[in-house]
């Protein structure tokens, strides 16, 4: 893989992980007042979606190619909307 598809993999990770941060504050409003299994089965469901659009981004960016600094990425983006928000 060379230096632009892995440039390019780290934007979309972090850009990534900042959707993941929105997408769980709008999930967390709309199970908020649920009862118990439909809060599970509607939180299963958003982890599915949300690992498997992920990889299906990975696939077309760089062949499906999953490297540990990814995912490392998707923390990052993720953690700094958390701190942002949290000041």
């Amino acid at each position: 893989m060379n230096s632009y598809t892995q440039l390019f993999s780290l934007l979309i990770s972090f850009g990534y992980g900042i959707l993941i941060y929105y997408l769980n504050i709008f999930n967390k409003k709309i199970v908020c007042h649920k009862n118990i299994i439909i809060k599970v089965i509607i939180n299963i469901l958003y982890v599915f979606n949300m690992s498997m659009l992920y990889v299906v981004l990975l696939y077309y960016v760089n062949n499906g190619i999953l490297h540990i600094y990814f995912v490392f990425f998707i923390l990052l983006g993720y953690g700094y909307f958390c701190v942002k928000k949290c000041k």
